[in-house]
């Protein structure tokens, strides 16, 4: 039964191998998870019979009932309140109390937290309403969230936090054949948004660092811009319709004459309110700062930009809720007109002596109109911190600052011209090593990775406990060599020694990044003063923005009269009023009494294990998470570890640190698949598996370490009896047939609490045995062949077209490129040792890669022939193995099938394209391994 539950755990954690292997049918079957509804977080049945249930095996741990879990003691009333009625109509499931989910959910990447009293996961507009109905009834103001990456601390609430639920807020519609237009919902990742609309030449315009993590609800609330739109293609003037639900509960859809008409009758105050403050506006002072304003990026309180470009009340009315931050009404919909995306680019890092002859070829790059997507400066700090001689020579001087630029055309020529028109503005300036312009994406995306990554990298050196900070400031770009100097010297002053400075410098925007310690008063007075300066110097020297695209949040809303002066602030208020008369949408952010609100609810980051430190909460790593939408992801999974660690190191709170680790022990670990996708997009390449597998090792017992020795002594024998099992579950299958095979394995899962998996009719059957091949010739090439375990002991469903299992295609495809096949020696009992690693037993792994190395070793003549491994994981385990060993040993050259194919078996092979269709699923180990691309270049040669 161990095994058995090993082996079910192993198929669950690695289906995205297994799924590529097994192909369509089964592959639907993993992608529900093999077990679609025992094994889902759903709360176990209780069953009414008398019958004690059985004891579960100390391996199991089952989903907790969240209807059950008890609410914290000092939840107030109203909230309380507000959580029964919301059961009436959202399952307990998505009603969070429980002090795991609720630190988890309730985190964004700015360096605030606030924990909130009950989140609660939205999956329709319905809900939605009725949720702000009550909260409204109830007083309890409300906060939403998408995506969790907002960097001025807009997404962090002590009250009610409505999240976007998982997989249901992310429908995409394509507007025209020209895709001209496009429809999202909130919960639609900004690059899965290009990605649709890829095959029309077009994207969404705005193109924040963090596209690969953000969601359209925060892109739009935030009014994101980027790198590339600059101020004409940001979602302010990129948006076109919206639905909106306000605070009553009321729904709007702009592009809805029936929706407008309805909303003019019932909220005609609210439209005569925004059309009476636009015309007390018009022609006065006021109007011309805020047209001043908005010709540099300016995202610091409302977007009162909305007030002086349409007379429309509608139009006021979505373009103000645009950088709404969440204050005014839940974007629920939103509709974008898309601009093209060229398909040919060409990047260039240039260094140049010092920032003022980089800012000098910023101001001849705009004024002569050059045909540049994007420049952007980076000073010396910033290129310093990417820790890559191979693009940034360490023997560069300290001054030196560079300017990463993009040109994009329709066609080479053009591209190779604008090229050229670019190069000659730059060389009226001298640069610190030549110029080199380069349109190969696989040069130039390490360049852009550079200066993506710069915010978290710095993260990721910074000193232990310290907050990484950002500040995000625009002025008028003549200014920007100037104010790069100032602030180079206020940094200097305040002592803010590893303080880097990057930014859009087409648009004169400035993102200053550094770490601070929060720990004591002394530390908190520091970043008081540097504020002050930083805020005085932006506003009163250089008449700025103080957030120029990050939103204001907590960060800046002390200092938004301080920008805008009192008579915009006062309009800002006035439209406030307008929306949420009661202050329950996000209160504290963009507009706030309090002048030290800045100073407060800082969050902690102690160091807890050398494998996370690191991370500073970014959340770049949740959309690659595989459980990210069943439990935490591996930021959420960090974030409850460093409290925990925090408890435990503290003393505080010891009944708290108890249910903690209690709901993290399913939340946290008993989910994880540590198949180390988070590292992928991390960019400091954190693997939270990592932890969780160590976490998972200090839990395992004597008698567990014990049976797992057993099973590793005894691998041939436990493959022998699983094939059997899979015979014997293929043979019940055939008897009783579907519907009576799953009616059986329902109650037997039931009998066993739930340690027997259910059965499906993609069931794999047993593997057929292996026929070692005779060599025909010494004449013919050799390769070792190391069949996984599973391949050696899952074969196809019985219901799958494909009747030969992976390993008599492997050879059938092998021979037919005429190479000899060796297989290591002893070969039923070897194993690479993963599944042994991610259910936390390393030395069992570690024993068994051992061994496995010196068969292949062996096999290979001392690593004269290549070897192939048939599944990604295993390959990925043996490189780390080989990775710890000396240079001095003999070196094996490993491959997994796609690369094998193509390097080896290609020019062997003649290839028939077929005119079908085909999906292409890159496994996990493979994206890690840099493959993703060598697949689409094997599937389109077929």
């Amino acid at each position: 039964r161990w095994f058995v539950k090993m082996r079910r755990s192993l198929t669950l954690s690695r289906s995205p191998i297994v799924r590529c292997f097994q192909r369509d049918k089964l592959s639907k079957a993993f992608e529900s998870r093999l077990f679609p509804k025992a094994s889902t977080a759903s709360p176990p049945v209780r069953s009414s019979s008398a019958v004690p249930p059985t004891p579960r095996p100390v391996w199991y741990t089952a989903p907790p009932n969240y209807a059950e879990l008890p609410l914290d003691a000092d939840l107030p009333e109203n909230y309380a309140r507000l959580r029964t009625e919301v059961l009436k109509f959202i399952d307990a499931r998505r009603v969070i109390h429980d002090p795991v989910r609720r630190l988890a959910f309730g985190t964004d990447a700015s360096f605030y937290r606030l924990i909130p009293k009950l989140v609660i996961n939205v999956e329709t507009e319905e809900e939605v309403s009725r949720v702000l109905r009550l909260a409204g009834e109830l007083h309890t103001p409300v906060t939403f969230r998408a995506a969790g990456t907002s960097l001025s601390g807009q997404a962090v609430t002590d009250s009610v936090r409505l999240r976007l639920g998982p997989s249901r807020w992310d429908r995409q519609v394509v507007v025209g054949r020209d895709a001209g237009q496009v429809k999202l919902q909130p919960g639609v990742i900004g690059t899965h948004a290009n990605a649709t609309l890829a095959p029309y030449g077009k994207k969404i315009g705005p193109d924040p660092a963090s596209l690969s993590a953000c969601m359209v609800g925060g892109i739009a609330a935030n009014n994101s811009s980027g790198m590339c739109c600059g101020v004409k293609q940001n979602t302010y003037h990129t948006v076109q319709d919206m639905r909106v639900i306000f605070r009553d509960g009321t729904v709007l859809d702009t592009a809805s004459e029936t929706s407008r008409a309805e909303f003019a009758r019932t909220h005609g105050a609210l439209l005569d309110g925004l059309a009476n403050i636009a015309r007390r506006i018009r022609g006065t002072p006021l109007e011309q700062l805020i047209r001043r304003k908005y010709a540099i990026k300016n995202t610091t309180g409302y977007s009162l930009n909305a007030l002086v470009d349409f007379t429309d009340p509608f139009e006021i009315l979505k373009h103000i809720l645009v950088g709404s931050e969440g204050t005014l009404a839940f974007i629920a919909e939103v509709t974008l007109n898309t601009v093209p995306e060229l398909p040919h680019k060409a990047s260039a890092l240039i260094f140049f002596p010092d920032v003022v002859l980089a800012s000098r070829v910023v101001m001849d790059l705009k004024m002569k109109a050059d045909p540049v997507a994007a420049v952007e400066l980076m000073d010396r700090a910033c290129l310093r911190a990417s820790k890559n001689p191979a693009i940034v020579p360490d023997e560069l001087d300290d001054k030196v600052a560079a300017l990463l630029i993009e040109t994009r055309a329709d066609s080479k020529e053009q591209l190779q011209a604008q090229i050229d028109r670019i190069v000659q503005t730059v060389r009226a300036v001298p640069t610190s090593l030549p110029v080199r312009f380069t349109s190969l994406a696989s040069e130039y995306t390490p360049l852009w990775d550079i200066r993506k990554a710069a915010f978290p990298l710095l993260g990721a050196v910074r000193k232990q406990s310290s907050s990484l900070v950002t500040e995000d400031v625009a002025v008028p770009i003549e200014h920007l060599a100037s104010l790069t100097l100032d602030l180079q010297a206020l940094f200097s002053k305040h002592r803010y020694d590893d303080a880097i400075i990057m930014g859009h410098a087409l648009e004169g925007n400035l993102h200053i990044v550094f770490a601070q310690t929060f720990t004591n008063p002394a530390e908190l007075e520091q970043y008081r003063l540097l504020m002050a300066e930083l805020t005085d110097l932006v506003v009163s020297k250089y008449n700025g923005s103080l957030k120029a695209e990050h939103g204001t949040g907590r960060n800046i809303a002390p200092f938004v009269e301080l920008e805008w002066g009192r008579d915009a602030y006062q309009i800002m208020h006035e439209v406030k009023q307008l929306f949420d008369p009661d202050n329950l949408l996000n209160p504290g952010v963009i507009l706030s009494d309090d002048p030290l609100l800045h100073l407060k609810n800082i969050k902690a980051l102690p160091a807890t294990h050398p494998k996370v430190d690191k991370c500073i909460e970014c959340g770049f790593c949740e959309s690659h998470c595989p459980s990210r939408e069943l439990t935490l992801s591996p930021r959420q999974r960090i974030i409850v570890w460093r409290e925990m660690q925090r408890l435990r190191d503290s003393g505080e709170q010891p009944a708290l640190l108890k249910q903690m680790e209690r709901g993290y022990e399913y939340e946290g670990e008993k989910t994880c698949a540590a198949d180390g996708m988070c590292a992928v997009s991390c960019p400091v390449k954190i693997n939270t598996g990592e932890l969780i597998k160590l976490h998972r090792a200090d839990l395992r017992r004597p008698l567990e370490r014990r049976l797992a020795q057993m099973v590793a002594d005894n691998f041939a024998a436990v493959a022998s009896a699983t094939r059997f099992v899979l015979f014997a579950a293929d043979a019940a299958y055939r008897v009783l047939g579907q519907s009576t095979m799953a009616a059986v394995t329902r109650l037997a899962r039931r009998a066993t609490a739930s340690t027997i998996p259910l059965w499906n009719a993609y069931l794999p059957r047993p593997a057929a045995p292996i026929a070692l091949p005779r060599l025909a010739s010494s004449e013919r090439p050799k390769v070792v062949y190391f069949p996984s375990c599973i391949t050696r002991t899952m074969g196809p469903a019985s219901n799958d077209s494909e009747r030969r299992s992976l390993h008599q295609v492997t050879l059938s495809l092998l021979n037919k490129a005429g190479y000899d096949v060796v297989f290591p020696a002893a070969l039923d009992s070897q194993c690479c040792g993963c599944a042994f690693e991610s259910k936390g037993f390393p030395d069992q792994e570690s024993s068994l890669n051992t061994k496995l190395h010196r068969a292949l070793l062996e096999a290979s003549e001392g690593g004269r022939h290549p070897v192939l491994f048939d599944t990604s994981p295993c390959l990925g385990q043996m490189a780390k193995h080989l990775q710890t060993l000396p240079k001095s040993l003999p070196s094996l050259k490993i491959y997994e099938p796609v690369s094998f194919v193509l390097e080896h078996l290609a020019p062997r092979l003649n290839f028939a394209p077929t005119s079908e269709s085909v999906s292409v699923h890159t496994p996990c180990s493979s994206k890690q391994l840099g493959l993703e691309g060598r697949f689409h270049e094997l599937a389109s040669k077929c």
